[in-house]
């Protein structure tokens, strides 16, 4: 037998990092893989407890195409039901979704949900905390205009 090392020692502990690298991204993939309708359930569930309570009596069912989060991948599509007409809006009997999105605009970011009629087209938006709330009076129309062109066009 020889004495030679079949590799350098810088090169077998780049090697040995590298693997620990890989497995710990293949572990944290197969996590949020194996996890993902909990974490749907625990979304869904807490996006009904804002609407609850903040009077609305909309509820999001389940999400619509679940492998599937949109053109730009920043949201998802829930069924709604219940609820009340609003001044300048349907009640969402049947039919209506929500896009639930993460809205920037004014320099902040803040969760919000998109209801969308049977049509396609965009009915309100609804912020789903209190920042959200605050915010979106302060945003101009021509940015709603983009989001509602934007979000109408995924319908």
């Amino acid at each position: 037998m020889s004495n030679k090392k079949l590799l350098p020692p810088r090169l077998k502990d780049t090697a040995i990092l590298l693997g620990w690298i890989a497995g710990l991204v293949l572990l944290a993939g197969l996590l949020w893989f194996l996890t993902q309708p909990y974490r749907n359930q625990a979304f869904l569930k807490a996006i009904n407890q804002v609407l609850e309570e903040s009077g609305d009596a909309r509820r999001f069912l389940e999400p619509l195409s679940p492998g599937i989060a949109g053109a730009f991948g920043v949201g998802a599509w829930y069924t709604v039901t219940g609820g009340e007409a609003r001044p300048g809006s349907a009640a969402p009997s049947g039919g209506f979704r929500a896009y639930v999105f993460t809205f920037f605009g004014e320099g902040s970011f803040f969760p919000c949900a998109a209801i969308v009629n049977p049509e396609g087209k965009i009915v309100e938006f609804v912020p789903l905390n209190s920042h959200g709330k605050r915010m979106i009076k302060m945003i101009s129309s021509g940015v709603l205009k983009i989001y509602e062109q934007r979000i109408e066009g995924e319908a």
